[in-house]
C-alpha cells in the first residue's frame, strides 16, 4: 500500500479496517488480541497486543506463532486459536459460529469461498498451536503459511458469496490502493 499510516488503520466508512475485524470478533471470543510488530499502534482498539517474536516482517505465520505462544502458555492443553487477518474488513456475520462448529475437533478448520482456502482465516486446534509455537522463524526464509497447514488434518469450511462485501467475496481483503478504493466505494453504497 505504500508509505503513510498503516494498512489496518487505514479506515472503511467510519471505522479502521482492523477496528472492522475485531468488532465482528470480539463478542465470540475469550480474548481479542493483536499480534504485530507495533504494539503502540493499537492501544486504541479494546484489544491485547503481542508483540511478534519474530525481528521484522515474517507475516501471518509470525502473528500465528506469537498467538500459539500465548494460547499454550495461558490456557489450558487443549487451546484452540482463531486467526482472521486485520485487511479482510467484510468478514461474514457468522464467521467465528461457523469456523468454531460446535465441536472440539483436532483438526485445523480452515474458511473458503468459491473455492479458494483463506488460510489466515482458520482455527487451529491445539496440536498446530503446539507446531506453530516451536517453530525457529525467520523474516528472510520464513516458510509459507499453505506449507504449514499441509502439516495437519485441514477441514474446510465453505462460506457462500455474500451481498455484504465487494463482488461478493466474503473474504475481500484490501491489498492496493485499487482495492482501497473499492472497500470505501462499497461500504459508501451500504450506508
Amino acid at each position: 500500500m505504500g508509505p503513510g499510516q498503516p494498512k489496518p488503520l487505514l479506515c472503511i466508512g467510519e471505522r479502521s479496517m482492523i477496528g472492522r475485524v475485531a468488532d465482528r470478533l470480539r463478542p465470540h471470543v475469550a480474548e481479542l488480541l493483536v499480534a504485530t510488530d507495533r504494539p503502540d499502534l493499537y492501544a486504541g482498539l479494546d484489544a491485547g497486543c503481542l508483540r511478534d517474536h519474530v525481528p521484522g516482517y515474517a507475516g501471518p505465520l509470525a502473528g500465528l506463532q506469537t498467538g500459539a505462544r500465548h494460547a499454550l502458555a495461558t490456557q489450558s492443553r487443549d487451546a484452540r486459536l482463531l486467526s482472521a487477518p486485520s485487511d479482510t474488513p467484510f468478514l461474514p456475520e457468522d464467521f467465528v459460529p461457523r469456523l468454531l462448529g460446535g465441536t472440539r475437533s483436532e483438526r485445523l478448520r480452515v474458511a473458503s469461498s468459491s473455492g479458494r482456502l483463506h488460510p489466515v482465516c482458520a482455527l487451529w486446534p491445539a496440536v498446530a498451536l503446539e507446531f506453530l509455537a516451536d517453530q525457529h522463524l525467520d523474516a528472510q526464509a520464513a516458510p509459507s503459511l499453505r506449507s504449514v497447514m499441509e502439516r495437519f488434518d485441514v477441514e474446510e469450511v465453505p462460506f457462500p458469496s455474500s451481498p455484504a462485501a465487494p463482488g461478493g467475496d466474503p473474504f475481500f481483503n484490501v491489498n492496493t490502493p485499487d482495492d482501497l478504493g473499492l472497500a470505501r466505494e462499497f461500504a459508501l453504497s451500504r450506508g
